[in-house]
């Protein structure tokens, strides 16, 4: 908890009207899109001391160097809309959000890139470029509410990903600012960053009276230090403005075709990614139109399985493309649907959340597979989750993946079952790894995929500029790297409060039944016989949990969460 003092000297940097530590704000800024079992809740620091919305570069740098100063975790954040816990408190702290910096700063028609505050919305961006006859290439389903500098931390594949890639494909520059304060732009970083990794190799041979050193230096320019920062979920520092590519406004045409089997839907679309070049490439399945059925906003399709595509060009490349997908989807005995069906879904490509009103909570968990193994992953989720209400849907990237989401029905207000089923989202991304997948982002919930998913490289170097310019580990903790949890006091209360109690009872029931077994070993002073015996009983029972609960401050996150998996799993089956 921040002293009242603390909170004025922030309150002092960021401007008392973008700043509040008042209880509905705290609660407001320490979620995302996901919701938590209450027990998590409880178990760690999900809440805030406050939160922040500071407007320049010089502010976020102010405030950083503020808690640095004084050990104070800071939470960066958009607009929350990613499920993976990388906006999420792990140990109260300051939440910093980002969207009061959200001013287009410039658009280069040159270079064909433009430059905009992290916090600008990506459908406010794509509204301004329009109007100028340009777009962005790529860009989230969150995009009417989420922000730039958000996707680029969370990382992932959007609409146009298709064609032109995830959104570290999209990123020419970044301004940062690193947690010691310092402001810098990733395309030319300071010298003592570029030091750290530009490694000098030494190599040397004899002359005739002396050695010779022949030094091969790597070369500043081929240091990419912009790919630390995206993926990375604010754990390198606080992405202020982004640089990004931009393309001519092109015309877009929508296509919606139908199937009566996955097979025959996912033959056709392996066969798009190689006879065309779709813009946008996404699917549902059976269960999926089912559920959109069932609230009341179907697809309207003939069959259960369908596809949405879309091609981005000129009239001449748009005619050229539908005559080529025409051939495709009737090779592999599908229906391409009326044009208003193909309007209506492109039109629907924001809104994958439809069909919350089943749940009424949605548990979202998502894996990148290879398009050549989409069959076998579903029939593989369909085995496992069997019994389970949820739905899968999924784009194609540029790379021949496919972003998998499932969205599981449940229901929060169903404590025990609701936290039971939590394993599911851990479960499904284990399953897609057995495909050959990979974690689509990490966050907190995925921190024990950071190494697979970085690369053993990439992930020692963002690690070890972590060290360098975070060595307190203030600037989103538990994210991307492991580290100790951090219990709350009401459950580190709880903890004491339980062994004091249990130590007792335990101690007494020795003595009843293993008696004989103490004394022979000298330890009947343990057994519960009188009031003194029960007053040391109590002691112990206090000494274990304080004990217990300073050892489970330092358990890591990762562990907790592999280790307690298979307890949720046999849990939803008693309890579901």
């Amino acid at each position: 908890m921040l002293l009242k003092k603390q909170l004025q000297q922030i309150a002092d940097i960021v401007g008392e009207d973008y700043f509040s530590s008042e209880e509905y704000m705290r609660k407001l800024y320490s979620h995302d899109v996901g919701a938590l079992p209450n027990l998590v809740n409880d178990i760690l620091k999900t809440q805030v001391d406050a939160v922040a919305q500071p407007t320049s570069p010089e502010v976020v740098s102010k405030l950083l160097q503020y808690c640095l100063k004084n050990k104070i975790p800071v939470i960066p954040r958009g607009h929350g809309t990613s499920g993976y816990g990388g906006a999420l408190p792990t140990k109260a702290g300051l939440a910093i959000e980002m969207t009061r910096m959200n001013k287009i700063h410039n658009v280069d028609t040159s270079n064909m890139t433009v430059e905009v505050g992290a916090g600008i919305i990506w459908g406010n961006l794509i509204e301004e470029l329009e109007d100028q006859n340009l777009t962005v290439r790529a860009y989230p389903s969150s995009a009417p509410s989420s922000t730039v500098g958000g996707w680029v931390a969370a990382g992932g594949s959007g609409i146009g990903s298709t064609k032109y890639g995830g959104v570290s494909d999209q990123i020419v520059d970044l301004e940062v600012v690193l947690p010691d304060g310092r402001i810098i732009r990733t395309s030319s970083p300071p010298d003592d960053i570029i030091e750290e990794f530009v490694k000098q190799e030494y190599n040397y041979f004899p002359s005739d009276d002396e050695y010779i050193w022949a030094i091969k230096e790597v070369e500043k320019d081929d240091f990419d230090l912009t790919s630390f920062f995206v993926d990375s979920n604010g754990t390198l520092g606080i992405i202020t403005k982004v640089v990004l590519k931009i393309i001519p406004l092109h015309a877009i045409r929508p296509f919606v075709a139908s199937f009566k089997t996955k097979e025959q839907m996912i033959w056709a679309m392996q066969e798009i990614m190689k006879e065309t070049r779709p813009f946008y490439l996404h699917f549902i399945t059976e269960g999926f139109n089912q559920m959109l059925t069932d609230v009341d906003m179907p697809t309207h399709s003939q069959h259960p399985w369908v596809f949405l595509c879309a091609f981005e060009g000129s009239k001449e490349q748009l005619d050229n493309e539908e005559a080529s997908l025409k051939k495709i989807v009737d090779n592999n005995m599908g229906v391409l649907e009326p044009q208003e069906v193909a309007e209506h879904e492109w039109d629907e490509r924001f809104y994958p959340m439809r069909i919350k009103r089943l749940g009424p909570s949605l548990a979202p968990s998502e894996v990148y597979v290879p398009l050549s193994n989409l069959q076998s992953f579903i029939e593989r989720v369909d085995r496992h989750f069997k019994g389970e209400s949820f739905a899968l849907e999924g784009a194609v990237n540029n790379k021949g993946e496919v972003a998998v989401l499932a969205w599981f029905l449940d229901d929060e207000r169903k404590t025990i079952a609701f936290l039971m089923g939590w394993y599911r989202s851990l479960d499904f991304i284990e399953l897609g790894l057995k495909e050959n997948g990979r974690a689509y982002s990490i966050g907190m919930w995925n921190v024990s995929h950071s190494r697979s998913f970085f690369g053993k490289k990439k992930y020692a170097s963002i690690a070890q500029l972590k060290k360098k310019t975070d060595p307190k580990n203030i600037v989103n903790p538990n994210k991307v790297f492991p580290g100790p949890i951090q219990l709350s006091m009401r459950f580190n209360y709880l903890i004491i409060i339980a062994a004091t109690i249990i130590a007792p009872v335990v101690l007494w029931l020795a003595g009843l039944w293993v008696g004989d077994i103490m004394a022979a070993y000298g330890l009947e002073w343990l057994a519960v016989t009188n009031l003194t015996s029960a007053l040391v009983a109590i002691g112990i029972g206090l000494f274990a949990g304080v004990a217990v609960s300073e050892i489970a401050n330092y358990v890591p996150i990762n562990f907790m969460l592999t280790m307690g998996r298979p307890f949720l799993r046999l849990g939803r089956k008693i309890f579901h």
